[in-house]
């Protein structure tokens, strides 16, 4: 069986890609790590996070305030990359590389709304808004490669 050989910067953008994937997911997710660490340490610290119950929101668009479209426009910014690197070193067309963007994301919102459940600390709101414009971003990115 032979391998097919990579070229040098294929190797490097997916490397880039790679680094990129987690540095996403450290910032979406590992923060509640040193959250729950403190938790422990320092009981009668009050954290000011959302009640457990309050930090899920499954309905699009319903308030988009100054705050919420800052939001948007990062979560946009946020994925751009991942539009523009999954398909350089994949031959995914559009249409496969937004719905890996929209499941990846998916699975970022629901591991913050477990891992704030779990921790009983909530600082992110898993929340459908940052899906659909995660999404937009990675379709951004996709067009921006193309």
């Amino acid at each position: 069986m032979l391998k097919k050989k990579k070229s040098l910067v294929y190797l490097m953008f997916f490397s880039i890609f790679y680094v990129y994937i987690f540095k996403v997911l450290d910032y979406a997710l590992f923060q509640f790590q040193s959250l729950i660490l403190l938790k422990y340490f320092m009981p009668d610290l009050i954290l000011e996070g959302q009640a457990v119950g309050e930090d899920l929101n499954l309905i699009p668009l319903i308030t988009l305030n100054p705050q919420d479209m800052e939001t948007s426009l990062l979560n946009i910014l946020f994925l751009i990359p991942f539009g523009f690197g999954l398909p350089f070193i994949t031959s995914f067309r559009m249409k496969k590389v937004v719905i890996i963007a929209a499941v990846f994301s998916i699975a970022i919102e629901f591991s913050q709304f477990i891992t704030g459940f779990m921790a009983k600390i909530t600082f992110r709101i898993a929340d459908i808004n940052d899906v659909i414009f995660n999404t937009v971003g990675a379709a951004i990115g996709y067009i921006l490669f193309v």
